[in-house]
């Protein structure tokens, strides 16, 4: 009886054994399709923020081609009436600058 018995207890702690190695192994499995699945999930975040990112830098980029093209405009728009406001003050300037020339250093 005694040799039954040890073979019984000998038989279920290999198949105890056997289920504790089965549930290790299950477990690396498990941890490693996390591992993959969390690393694929990074990988599917950062490549759609990336997108949203280059989305949202183009739309920055056309505000600011807009703003800057307003921002030209109205540059043209004052230096041209600098021009308009200051010719006559440039005409005669100019006219005063000559006749200093003319008459400091004649006509030759």
């Amino acid at each position: 009886m005694s040799t039954n018995l040890t073979e019984e207890i000998r038989s279920v702690e290999a198949a105890a054994a056997q289920k504790v190695a089965d549930a290790r192994a299950q477990a690396q499995e498990l941890v490693a399709q996390t591992r993959a699945a969390a690393s694929a999930r990074v990988k599917e975040a950062k490549q759609s923020q990336f997108r949203d990112y280059r989305k949202r830098l183009g739309e920055v980029e056309a505000e600011a081609e807009k703003a800057s093209a307003l921002t030209v405009e109205q540059g043209k728009a004052g230096a041209e009436e600098f021009v308009r406001e200051h010719e006559e003050a440039v005409k005669k300037t100019a006219q005063w600058l000559a006749e200093e020339v003319v008459s400091r250093y004649g006509r030759c």
